[in-house]
């Protein structure tokens, strides 16, 4: 037998990707899902799936997509316009092994961690209580998890798939692709391979206010997480992750061996404790986004290695870094190919293509 789903919105493409949704409801019937990376529930192109419950009996030789109200299948609609959510869908397998087949959708068009660097999204199955439509951004580590793409145009999530066990630890795994990745050279691609597990609420160690928060850590690897206000995060040195959120917020850390750095929304700033400590941009800046500002102030000197292109992919919203320091400390790698723009205020203007960096007079550069 033939049948046909048939979308519910002009310009949609439903169909530009569709697979198997393994058993969502474990009911013992395989359900399917089907991508509309077009649709515009939340902003054009923001993109929708659809899943279709498996059945005995009684399929229809063709039905509209628009006619899934909980019972029969559901929606999962994209978080914000050009997200394409949906541009691909596939089945999870059961990633917190609860009996449940999962489900993931890929949205490459998302801006998580720069323009087009894309997300996915992991929704559990569960026996009942499906509603009609369900917005990706409700996932809060109970009902699923987003996985975001690590730089602008990454393209994460322009394929996803289940990976089956790939540990045999009794999880089923996921694997995404990001072939807009840059590892070796423009293009050159990536694919990350996540590993079930039985629970993925977020574990957060200092969580914010929206507010003005000063969340202080331990040597312990921590997890910060910051909301609306201006925050002060300071990490003791530990494998730290922090999540600056909306406002202009102030992250320390005290060694490279830092997890991760998103300074949210805002003007944000980074900060550099202890002494002799040197940056070196290009070694970690996949681990640092949305940063506008870097302090070198210490115990003692501190330094910053930095090229053009970090002072680029460091931000999402600007393309010029402002340094600040004291005496001692030193920004180092202008000895080639910057032009120097001279002294405006309290810093020193150096440019390099579209690249702008401010550093504060007192600092020294190796610019020659």
């Amino acid at each position: 037998m033939v049948f046909v789903w048939m979308g519910d919105t002009v310009f949609g493409y439903s169909g530009r990707s569709v697979s198997t949704a393994g058993d969502v409801n474990s009911d013992g019937l395989d359900d399917l899902i089907v991508g509309a990376w077009g649709a515009s529930p939340n902003g054009g192109y923001s993109g929708s799936s659809y899943v279709v419950f498996g059945k005995a009996v009684g399929f229809s030789a063709a039905m509209d997509l628009s006619s899934l109200d909980g019972s029969n299948g559901f929606r999962l609609d994209g978080v914000a316009g050009d997200d394409s959510s949906g541009i691909s869908v596939s089945t999870a397998g059961d990633v917190n092994s609860d009996g449940f087949d999962d489900l993931i959708v890929g949205a490459d068009g998302a801006d998580p961690n720069g323009s087009r660097s894309g997300s996915s999204y992991v929704v559990f199955g569960k026996v009942s209580g499906f509603s009609a439509a369900m917005d990706l951004s409700s996932l809060d580590g109970s009902n699923g998890f987003r996985l975001d793409g690590v730089a602008a145009d990454d393209s994460s999530g322009r394929s996803v798939s289940t990976a089956g066990d790939v540990n045999s630890d009794g999880f089923d795994d996921l694997i995404v692709g990001a072939y807009g990745a840059d590892p070796n050279g423009s293009y050159s691609g990536s694919s990350y391979v996540i590993f079930g597990r039985s629970s993925f609420v977020e574990d957060v160690d200092f969580q914010g206010t929206p507010g003005d928060d000063n969340l202080i850590g331990t040597k312990a690897a921590e997890r910060f997480k910051g909301e609306a206000g201006n925050d002060r995060m300071i990490g003791r040195g530990g494998a730290d992750w922090f999540e600056g959120g909306a406002g202009n917020d102030y992250i320390r850390i005290s060694g490279s061996n830092f997890e991760f750095v998103d300074g949210g929304t805002g003007t944000d700033t980074l900060g550099l404790a202890g002494s002799n400590f040197n940056l070196n941009l290009s070694s970690v800046i996949d681990k640092i986004h949305a940063i506008e500002t870097i302090g070198l102030y210490g115990i003692g000197d501190n330094s910053l290695t930095v090229t053009a292109q970090d002072v680029i992919n460091l931000s999402d919203s600007t393309n010029t870094l402002k340094v600040k320091g004291g005496a001692g400390d030193s920004v180092v790698g202008l000895s080639s190919g910057w032009a120097d723009g001279g002294v405006h205020g309290n810093f020193h203007t150096y440019t390099q293509g579209d690249a702008v960096l401010l550093v504060g007079v007192n600092v020294a550069t190796d610019f020659a």
